[in-house]
């Protein structure tokens, strides 16, 4: 990439006091950020109108129609008594987002582990965070954000691994983009202050999804299995129990589309 002439093709404005540099089309705006990490100093957003090239966890792809999705990237430049907490970036995006949903549009959000925002149990907004280091320390973190905002985000998509819903099919059609995003990175900043705090974890087992409910999950490149996510760790890892009552932990893991099979919709109380 020609980093000259790729932040020529954007445009800069500034939003909630963050620089946000605007692209009427691009690749994957995670991808321009870190490139742009060496070039741009400090802190910043990359919001491309229409992402070509989005891209999702395990290599997956964003799907985007044009003008149907808010899609963009904060770049960060994690300070000292951040950098213990890295797993918390992604979250920390989630719980913003969910602030948002339930000051301003009164939508009660909730988190599919590690990195979907869902309402009414229907996803409406993935997050992907990829780090730059430079030896053993974290030199960029960019938290890719893609929202739909109407119908058409999803809607020739086939093989949805999850539902989905817009903020059109929530009643918002006429959401304002720019309005919308300056919101949130005011939201981001508010919640990145509680990032290291015990405080932090809290409020995002609060806001997990099918806690206490068995639901079958996909653990990373293994079977998928009946279990029951009872609560977020201090590391971000997920401590979930089975069938059999036996409790562990799982780093990364996949929820899948139906909360429980056919006939099964038991849950636990909690412990």
């Amino acid at each position: 990439m020609n980093i000259e002439h790729k932040i020529k093709q954007g445009k800069w404005i500034e939003l909630a006091g963050w620089r946000v540099l605007v692209f009427d089309e691009t690749g994957s705006t995670n991808d321009d950020s870190l490139a742009l990490a060496d070039s741009i100093e400090g802190e910043f957003v990359v919001w491309a109108r229409h992402q070509t090239a989005g891209k999702g966890r395990e290599d997956r792809q964003w799907h985007d129609s044009p003008g149907s999705s808010l899609t963009f990237s904060v770049l960060l430049r994690p300070a000292p008594e951040e950098s213990g907490h890295l797993s918390r970036f992604t979250a920390l995006a989630a719980l913003a987002l969910c602030d948002l949903l339930e000051h301003a549009f009164q939508l009660q959000a909730e988190i599919k582990w590690p990195n979907d925002v869902l309402i009414h149990r229907k996803k409406v907004c993935g997050i992907l965070s990829e780090i730059r280091w430079k030896g053993t320390l974290p030199q960029a973190l960019v938290i890719g954000i893609g929202i739909n905002l109407r119908d058409a985000a999803f809607e020739q998509v086939s093989d949805l691994r999850f539902p989905a819903t817009s903020f059109e099919a929530e009643g918002f059609a006429e959401l304002d983009s720019l309005t919308f995003l300056e919101g949130l990175l005011f939201s981001l900043d508010q919640r990145r202050e509680k990032l290291p705090s015990d405080d932090f974890i809290q409020d995002w087992n609060e806001r997990l999804a099918f806690k206490d409910e068995f639901v079958p999950i996909k653990q990373y490149q293994g079977k998928t299995e009946m279990l029951c996510p009872e609560r977020i760790n201090l590391d971000g890892s997920l401590t979930v129990q089975d069938r059999l009552g036996k409790k562990f932990q799982l780093q990364s893991a996949e929820f899948s589309a139906s909360s429980s099979p056919a006939g099964d919709s038991s849950s636990i109380s909690s412990s």
